[in-house]
């Protein structure tokens, strides 16, 4: 059985012994993954919930985290989150556990945080191994790693004349262009007069203008250094909109196929904020 508080390791336990932190694990689950644990030379302790995971990563030194994926979205990000702020190692040394499908939002997380993912019902067969690539491999040995490519910045209205026969914007807007490979990124952000809210506008086309060419259904996710701020997913002609509050180091990730991301930065938001402030000033 694992601890039910967090401990420190006894002083006769073996200095080389490894310990997990299980979170929120089923109690059958919880016992048989102690058992195998414990025939790996590893030892582990249980927490209930998320919340109780900094506390304890604080108290504990741990190799890994075994974590159950009954938890929405924005939870298990936040945990995410708080871990790579105690212990940036660690977060790459996160398992996660599902029971049944898993909504595309978690699997979202999976890819963009590099999480390991295993089936409840193939725990058993294939935890030993994965832990043993978590802890012993480095970092460049993880198998499917995402695949992130970088948009370049092509057009800025704010910087650049307007091209041929695009109208021009209100000082409240701002339209940028990016370019990765063959794919362009048309982005317009808008400060909504009054409130601290940007609204954001884009399309995903082929630089190639290749007419069988589509980007429906699209994941879409703009985060910033906490977290995700908004997620949504493209419609049949590749746009999508989000709408969130003001935020620094902004960057929007667009999910172009399996492991295959795109990254939009949207770093130059100061602009926004001097608008925000005129509109509150009246200025």
């Amino acid at each position: 059985m694992p601890d039910k508080m967090v401990r420190q390791a006894a002083e006769h336990e073996p200095a080389a012994r490894r310990r997990v932190l299980l979170v929120a694990i089923e109690p059958f689950t919880q016992d048989s993954v102690s058992v195998l644990l414990n025939t790996m030379g590893w030892t582990s302790t249980a927490v209930s919930d998320l919340e109780e995971v900094p506390p304890a990563i604080r108290q504990g030194c741990f190799e890994a985290i075994l974590a159950n994926l009954r938890q929405a979205a924005e939870d298990l990000e936040r945990m995410i989150l708080a871990i790579k702020e105690i212990r940036p190692s660690l977060s790459e040394r996160i398992v996660v556990i599902s029971a049944g499908p898993v909504e595309s939002e978690i699997l979202e997380l999976i890819e963009r945080y590099d999480l390991s993912h295993l089936p409840q019902e193939k725990v058993l067969s294939r935890l030993w191994s994965t832990l043993e690539d978590l802890v012993a491999s480095p970092p460049w040995c993880k198998v499917a790693a995402r695949n992130i490519g970088v948009a370049r910045l092509l057009f800025d209205s704010l910087r650049m004349a307007s091209p041929i026969h695009v109208r021009s914007l209100h000082q409240s807007s701002r339209h940028f262009t990016y370019e990765h490979n063959n794919t362009m990124i048309d982005v317009l952000l808008d400060v909504q007069p009054g409130s601290s809210r940007i609204s954001l506008t884009g399309q995903v086309l082929d630089g190639t203008r290749k007419p069988q060419s589509t980007f429906e259904n699209l994941a879409v996710v703009l985060s910033a250094r906490n977290g995700t701020l908004a997620r949504t997913t493209t419609n049949r002609l590749g746009e999508f909109t989000l709408q969130f509050e003001f935020a620094e180091n902004v960057s929007l990730e667009i999910r172009m196929g399996e492991r295959s991301w795109i990254c939009v930065p949207l770093t130059q938001l100061d602009w926004a904020k001097e608008r925000m402030q005129k509109h509150r000033t009246g200025t």
